[in-house]
């Protein structure tokens, strides 16, 4: 039996990997949290709901001194950290993995946490070990897109990239924390082969779901404004926006990027708690549909422009499974001696979509490819 390690077992998104993880033969899923009743607690849930005994628990905190012994006491064979947010983070779990010689997968969306994972790269190719940064929708899941669809184009030319979650999409904490790390706050996009500043949940624009309808987005700083000019030659524009349901919401977060421009409030993530328990108060008045688009554009093959769209529409509040699945795609592939590759790398390009959708065919998600007439 092969041992996957899921850091943060009982939170928003590590909670559904361990489920998903135990039903999978082969596979002993040890959960942890900074508590080990709620450790024991979610273990014994699963274990009563899967007729399993292929789940444990353990207390496991990523800051404390005893960290890496700890983890070589529990000698995994893959460790999952879905332990954010991920701004600000240093990399102690990933070097850990190393020191324990385990395979090391993250969810994270921090731009420079995903971006900068490369500095191990050496030592984790000493250890023979893999460490994966992103391993979640962005770049995970946008860059197996873009690879796919790289067939269609001599050259592509801009990437637009866009997530629009359900208003009744479960928000964690470290989700909320995240998310309002940029607000108000500047970074750089490539824009018609220029870098220039936007600011986190401001340049609002209206983007289109054929099955959501239209929805008021805004710019958010995800890894892919920086992996995906170096991933795809010759790129001259890259951006991506968050289309909240509400519009309300929408607008009130661009409020609060200008009190942060002002110099009113300086961090909004250190409300995030607020921000989280008003949310949650809020999500009945929502849908539980949410989507993705990725629009391609550039010179096809015989020369004409072309731009495709790809859309995944995600029903029932399982929107929540798609930043999960490539880590679990990611743990299967290695477990199975599917992927050799070793080091410190970002997410990109690791599996197909046929890979991707088939983890997730008991939930209720599509996706669409649309060319452009």
């Amino acid at each position: 039996m092969s041992k996957v390690l899921v850091l943060g077992g009982t939170g928003q998104f590590g909670e559904r990997i361990c489920r998903r993880l135990a039903g999978l033969p082969d596979i002993d899923v040890i959960i942890t949290s900074r508590s080990q009743s709620k450790a024991d607690a979610l273990a014994r849930e699963i274990r009563a709901e899967l007729h399993t005994v292929q789940v444990s628990a353990a207390a496991l905190e990523r800051d404390a001194a005893s960290f890496e012994d700890d983890l070589r006491l529990l000698a995994p064979q893959v460790l999952i950290h879905t332990a954010g947010p991920y701004q600000g983070q240093d990399y102690r779990v990933a070097r850990a993995c190393i020191a324990a010689r385990c395979h090391y997968i993250d969810l994270a969306d921090g731009r420079e946490f995903v971006t900068d994972i490369r500095s191990l790269d050496s030592a984790a190719k000493e250890a023979d070990v893999l460490l994966v940064s992103g391993a979640s929708t962005l770049p995970g899941l946008s860059s197996v897109v873009i690879k796919e669809l790289q067939s269609h184009f001599s050259r592509i030319e801009s990437i637009e990239s866009s997530i629009a979650p359900g208003h009744q999409s479960p928000r964690g904490q470290g989700t909320v924390a995240a998310v309002l790390s940029y607000c108000g706050r500047p970074f750089k996009t490539l824009r018609d082969g220029e870098w220039r500043t936007v600011y986190g949940w401001q340049d609002l624009r209206w983007q289109r779901y054929p099955a959501l309808g239209r929805r008021l987005s805004a710019a958010c700083d995800v890894p892919d404004l920086s992996l995906l000019p170096e991933f795809v030659p010759g790129v001259t524009t890259v951006s991506f926006h968050a289309a909240l349901e509400a519009p309300w919401e929408q607008l009130s977060l661009w409020v609060m990027s200008w009190l942060t421009r002002m110099h009113i409030i300086s961090d909004w993530s250190r409300h995030a708690q607020l921000v989280a328990a008003v949310g949650g108060r809020l999500m009945m008045f929502g849908s539980d549909r949410g989507g993705m688009h990725i629009r391609v554009a550039g010179i096809g093959k015989d020369g004409d422009s072309i731009a495709y769209n790809w859309y995944l529409t995600a029903e029932r509040n399982h929107g929540p499974e798609i930043p999960c699945t490539p880590s679990i795609v990611l743990a299967r592939k290695l477990l199975r001696g599917e992927l050799d590759v070793r080091g410190a790398i970002p997410a990109l390009n690791l599996f197909s979509i046929s890979e991707f959708m088939d983890e997730l065919s008991e939930f209720a998600v599509n996706i669409e490819l649309v060319k452009e007439s």
